[in-house]
């Protein structure tokens, strides 16, 4: 019995060895690709690379994607083991019809690509115009390499620019992903959105926007938002910063930021930091009529003001200018909401509001829902709180 017992010790033994040792079907990371990021474009059959071979291959004539892909460069160290200075990534461009065709043109390579490592696709509004969002990205849902983390964004320029080398040394990829680091201080910042935040809105026809990004001087930097009409799924234009800004209002979802205004008459500035923002939508049926009121509420410092021989602490001074903020504050929202009916795309969720609060209208209303939010009113209230003026009461004068 002991020799037994000592027999199945010495197995099991071993065989935690052979199973510590390793794994049998791993590969060296440096001969994989990995992928960092993707920018998808739309170009013209006439356009320099739309005759590749895909592309002559093909017998549609009318879409052509030109796929971008960021592949991560391994470090590499000298013999103290401090990695060497250099460049971070490289791309690569493919001309096709299809996501699934251009990537089989990559593993002509001898490395083949590894998807489980993406952050970042960015998708050219042109190309948007052409091909729904769900068509786009359905390669991207059913491959199970992909993460549904990584986060999506448009551009109003060509995407692959988005990925090129701004700063030495860093990844394009991977600073797209950082720049929402500094929601806190914008108010005209959107919400990051990942792959999986679009799934539902593309599953029901919902609108949503995508945060847009653009290469300047300094670097790339998020401009505006992109938005999704529900129904086609396609590019329905370009939300400006100051529309960003009055939609987060609406929506509820401001993380921080600023509001700057003037004072009536004298035209003299004082900014508002927000601390905290909230939003109601309330949805009023009255017979066949629907209408929304939203309810603004916030919370925050006199943190600049450049006010003409009073005390910043006086009360009816605070008063007056939180009613100012309140005023621009609605003036804000009502242009996104304007924004949102010429467009003929609503993303703020006045239509999540129906559907909760009136479920039997909303079943009417489903079916054609950006349509029919161009004719409905919607008026705002605004109520600010200013709890604090800074650590100094004095003025500049």
């Amino acid at each position: 019995m002991k020799k037994a017992r000592l027999g199945m010790l010495l197995i099991s033994a071993l065989t935690g060895c052979i199973l510590l040792a390793g794994c049998w079907s791993s590969s060296p990371i440096e001969e994989r690709n990995l992928e960092a990021g993707i920018a998808l474009d739309w170009i013209s059959p006439d356009e320099n690379g739309a005759s590749s071979a895909v592309g002559k291959e093909s017998n549609d004539s009318k879409q052509y994607i030109r796929r971008t892909v960021q592949f991560v460069l391994p470090e590499k160290g000298d013999n103290s083991g401090a990695a060497s200075p250099g460049k971070t990534f490289y791309n690569e461009q493919e001309t096709g019809n299809s996501n699934m065709e251009m990537t089989r043109e990559s593993y002509l390579s001898n490395q083949s690509p590894a998807g489980f490592h993406l952050k970042t696709i960015v998708i050219g509004s042109k190309l948007l115009e052409q091909v729904p969002m769900n068509e786009l990205l359905d390669f991207y849902l059913a491959d199970n390499d992909i993460r549904l983390s990584l986060l999506l964004f448009t551009s109003t320029g060509m995407a692959s620019d988005a990925f090129k080398e701004t700063h030495s040394g860093q990844t394009p990829a991977f600073m797209l992903k950082d720049l929402f680091n500094n929601r806190s201080r914008s108010a005209r910042m959107v919400k990051p959105v990942s792959l999986a935040k679009v799934i539902g809105p593309l599953k029901s026809g919902s609108s949503f926007i995508l945060p847009n990004v653009i290469v300047t001087k300094q670097g790339v930097k998020l401009s505006g938002a992109g938005i999704i009409r529900g129904k086609t799924r396609e590019y329905g234009g370009h939300l400006s910063e100051i529309d960003v800004e009055g939609l987060q209002w609406i929506t509820g979802d401001l993380a921080g930021g600023i509001v700057r205004v003037a004072e009536p008459g004298s035209q003299r500035n004082f900014t508002y930091e927000i601390k905290s923002a909230k939003s109601e939508i309330k949805a009023n049926v009255r017979g066949d009529e629907l209408s929304f009121h939203v309810t603004l509420t916030s919370t925050g410092r006199i943190s600049e003001s450049f006010v003409n021989k009073e005390n910043k602490g006086n009360n009816a001074l605070l008063a007056k200018q939180a009613d100012i903020v309140e005023e621009r504050v609605i003036a804000l929202a009502q242009q996104a909401v304007a924004k949102m009916k010429s467009l003929r795309a609503e993303a703020a969720g006045f239509g999540k509001t129906v559907r909760i609060q009136h479920p039997a209208l909303w079943e009417q209303l489903k079916d054609d829902w950006d349509r029919e939010f161009v004719a409905i009113p919607v008026t705002f209230s605004a109520k600010v709180h200013i709890e604090d003026y800074g650590a100094s009461i004095m003025t500049v004068d």
